[in-house]
């Protein structure tokens, strides 16, 4: 069935209702091309607002892509936005294209802004938008990544003013400092690394100047494509998602893997932390946005609804409530659980809003569940069946835990053996692995991943534990996890939907086809 649905769900809504009032589309703007916006290789529009502030008070700024164009909109009046009269300034690029873009919120001022653009061909530029003036160019001569990588995803460090990240359609993140120039004569051999650190399927490898300073840090993550990255509120953690349908969470400051999560299948395309930075949100591929409890390394919830793959999700910190503005839980608000708000859109062309509670989760269903073997019946050998329920609880938390550390405890069992034998903690460890077959190929490839590395075996031992965060991950299945329904679900545009930001009295929403809807919130005023 090609057309619409005979009760009309499926045709274009301008506007719906949700729990604390009215939603409407007040604004539509279109900033149409002919460059093939369809194009697969074509990067997805994407919307970064700022506010900068002058003797006139604050005024909004939005930074747009669009194929090779680059904008910047005058939105202090979103309601006023125009193709013409809120162009505040544009840039067309030869050759290449905007992927992504952020602005450093901590150097903003009202004659200057730090802009990061990266571009599809792995170049990332420093620019001042407000004069359209280019400071630098990292990557210039692609003596960092080849001109085949795209940049994926450029972020500043929150609190840094000079240290940003940007991730690779190789695999590659590397992290910048703008103190260093990184520019290089056509004729400079390429930067070249040493290893800092090896762990479960990444290396940190570090770039050093002459005066022995990190200029430049490179993450291999051999993960194929990298989506998106996300930091936690508090910078302590950096989420990470790539291709291969892994969700990856780093400590930031030691570099280590603590935390892993698979999607249902497919790639995981967008990542978000919750304003407290407990739980982390991700769409993709799978066409589920789900909801990973880092304190308890589980999946929570997932959100079913979608049609396609999800492009986006973010939190609306307005809508939120139980949760301060610092991102911490109340603790005068002791009655009411927190509830978080975010909102997911994808290439269904829908719009989604979503409440996570613990009151709003649907309990797992049980009628497809595998019935438990009946302990009570004569014959049978209890002690048998509650050792055999103290290891499989070792292994897992919950019938549903999609992380385990199995060499948690390796020391009580060297400490069990023998005195006269020699104790060896890695083979201990080794036993402990998932798939024990995978241990002599896994010290192999620790060991020789670079020529010039000698591990000990307490590092050895240290970089298994690491292997096993991502090699016993488990996939639970759909009837296995908490389901949380959609609070909305409408079809808001006829193309795609690449983006969705919160503002206080605003939702706005950017679709391929080179639109930016502005929506109303229920509270906001509309003046003529």
């Amino acid at each position: 069935m090609t057309g619409p649905c005979s009760n009309g769900s499926d045709f274009i809504k301008e506007h719906f209702r949700t729990t604390e009032g009215m939603y409407k589309l007040v604004h539509n703007v279109g900033f149409y091309t002919a460059l093939g916006l369809k194009h697969p290789k074509m990067p997805l529009p994407k919307v970064t607002l700022f506010t900068i502030k002058d003797q006139f008070g604050s005024r909004e700024k939005i930074v747009y892509n669009l194929t090779k164009d680059l904008y910047l909109l005058n939105a202090s009046d979103l309601l006023q936005l125009d193709t013409e009269r809120s162009v505040q300034g544009k840039h067309t690029f030869k050759d290449k294209c905007p992927t992504c873009h952020d602005v450093n919120l901590l150097t903003r001022s009202k004659d200057s802004v730090h802009l990061l653009v990266g571009t599809t061909d792995g170049q990332i530029h420093l620019i001042n938008p407000l004069k359209w003036e280019f400071i630098k160019i990292y990557n210039e001569n692609y003596a960092i990544e080849n001109g085949e990588s795209s940049v994926t995803c450029v972020k500043w460090i929150p609190g840094s003013e000079t240290q940003f990240i940007a991730s690779y359609s190789s695999g590659n993140m590397y992290i910048f400092n703008t103190t260093y120039c990184t520019k290089n004569s056509i004729n400079e051999p390429p930067v070249t690394f040493t290893l800092s650190k090896q762990g479960d399927s990444y290396n940190i490898l570090v770039h050093r100047g002459k005066s022995r300073t990190k200029e430049i840090v490179k993450w291999e993550l051999k993960c194929g494509q990298i989506n998106e990255f996300s930091f936690s509120p508090d910078t302590k953690h950096l989420a990470v998602v790539s291709q291969d349908g892994f969700l990856r969470v780093f400590d930031f400051t030691s570099e280590d893997l603590v935390s892993a999560m698979r999607s249902y299948f497919g790639g995981l395309l967008c990542v978000c932390w919750s304003p407290d930075g407990r739980y982390i949100v991700t769409g993709g591929e799978d066409d589920l946005v789900t909801v990973w409890s880092l304190q308890d390394h589980k999946i929570t919830a997932r959100g079913e609804g979608h049609k396609s793959w999800v492009t986006m999700v973010t939190f609306d910190p307005y809508n939120s409530k139980g949760i301060a503005s610092n991102g911490r839980p109340l603790e005068d608000d002791n009655t009411e659980l927190p509830v978080y708000r975010f909102g997911s859109v994808g290439q269904d062309a829908h719009i989604f809003f979503w409440d996570l509670c613990e009151d709003s989760l649907e309990p797992v269903s049980t009628w497809r569940t595998k019935p438990e073997t009946p302990h009570e019946e004569e014959g049978v050998d209890k002690k048998r069946v509650l050792e055999k329920t103290s290891n499989n609880s070792n292994n897992s938390n919950s019938s549903y835990s999609s992380f385990t550390l199995p060499l948690k405890g390796y020391e009580s069992l060297s400490d069990k053996k023998s005195p006269n034998k020699k104790s060896n903690k890695v083979s201990d460890a080794a036993n402990t692995l998932p798939h024990r077959n995978k241990f002599s190929k896994l010290r192999s490839f620790v060991r020789h991943s670079h020529s010039d590395t000698h591990l000990s075996d307490s590092q050895l031992l240290r970089n298994i534990q690491c292997y096993t965060i991502l090699d016993s991950v488990k996939v639970p299945r759909l009837y296995e996890v908490p389901r949380i329904d959609p609070l909305v679900s409408k079809r808001v545009s006829s193309e795609r939907l690449t983006c969705i930001v919160f503002t206080k009295d605003y939702v706005v929403l950017s679709c391929n086809e080179g639109n930016i809807y502005v929506w109303s919130r229920p509270t906001t005023t509309i003046t003529s």
